[in-house]
């Protein structure tokens, strides 16, 4: 890893985290525990202001990118979107940027009105008033930046970009890697672990969408396929974990389930978050074992056959199921196998 001072004209972002709204972040965390085995980091934080309201958070390390649940505990925009999205729900894509001002002056100049925490136009380059607090801080908040990209650039998804300085000892994503040394853009995956392989995007246009990602995020677009009856691209999405996470993106056109949630949910609607387990087998009998039986499902939300209970992909070359909703907090959680 490079240590020294990042050039004034290089830009690269990379894919930190992504925020799950949650109406119990503990319920939701504890899900997630149990169930996969991912750790609860011990750092827990709040926000507020005017901007956000009031909420608490807590970072997952997903084996593949960090989850930040985000359980919204006053009245406000924060409460207001959990109130819309429901409970579980992936609200935005978290980048952090190696150089956030060249990054906004290269937005700029392409004439995008950038969006701040309120959903208003960027103000003072995004320059954070009021936000994450925590507790045992030593000293005063750091001086933080980040932006939206607007939504009908990236097809409806919130995109943002921050800034993350090395040296800022206040900084919550270094406190956060700092308690167990792990590098800021090659952490380990544990390999006895289901990992979070991608996140499902549904999209109103798959070109357009791409283009942004490919444009303005700098990662690698693959060809579009068809999957299922609809378009499918997969995006490099340069995670800060040591084997990537990608980003399915579908363009809904056959008439079937995919179809009706594109259709109930809108453009930008994170799908589903892709695990990926050895045996689908094995997993099965590991998590019946010390809980009550569980049924499984399909993106349809419907029980699957007993006799046959995984779906299979032959496209992606996987098998398949998903958690019920009323267990997994209403996270739409896709555990897989490869079938190649």
């Amino acid at each position: 890893m490079n240590t020294g001072e990042i050039p004034t004209n290089f830009r690269s972002e990379h894919l930190d985290h992504i925020a799950v709204w949650s109406a119990s972040w503990k319920d939701s965390a504890n899900f997630l525990n149990d169930f996969l085995g991912w750790d609860i980091h011990p750092l827990q934080f709040s926000a507020s202001g005017e901007s956000v309201g009031d909420m608490d958070l807590v970072f997952i390390n997903a084996n593949g990118v960090w989850i930040e649940l985000v359980q919204p505990t006053s009245k406000g925009p924060g409460m207001d979107l959990l109130e819309t999205l429901g409970d579980g729900a992936v609200v935005e894509l978290d980048f952090q940027c190696s150089n956030y001002q060249f990054s906004l002056d290269e937005a700029l100049e392409h004439n995008l009105q950038m969006i701040g925490m309120d959903g208003l136009p960027l103000k003072d380059r995004g320059k954070i008033i009021d936000g994450v607090i925590d507790p045992n801080a030593e000293g005063p908040p750091p001086e933080e930046y980040l932006a939206y990209y607007p939504f009908d650039l990236s097809g409806g998804t919130a995109v943002e970009i921050y800034e993350r300085i090395d040296s800022d000892k206040e900084s919550i994503l270094n406190k956060r890697d700092k308690m167990f040394g792990l590098d800021r853009y090659n952490q380990p995956i544990n390999q006895n672990k289901p990992k979070t392989r991608y996140l499902t995007i549904l999209v109103d246009d798959l070109e357009r969408v791409c283009d942004f990602y490919k444009k303005h995020i700098l990662l690698n677009v693959s060809q579009s396929i068809d999957w299922e009856g609809h378009k499918l691209s997969v995006i490099d999405a340069k995670g800060v974990f040591e084997e990537s996470i990608s980003l399915r993106i579908i363009q809904p056109v056959a008439d079937d389930s995919i179809m009706q949630i594109y259709k109930s949910k809108g453009s930008g609607h994170i799908m589903d978050i892709g695990i990926e387990v050895d045996n689908l087998n094995d997993f099965i009998e590991n998590i019946q074992s010390p809980h009550e039986k569980i049924k499984i499902v399909d993106y349809a939300r419907t029980n699957q056959d007993l006799e046959n209970p995984f779906k299979k992909d032959d496209v992606m070359q996987e098998n398949y199921f998903y958690f019920p909703l009323e267990l997994s907090r209403g996270m739409n959680i896709k555990v897989f196998e490869k079938n190649a």
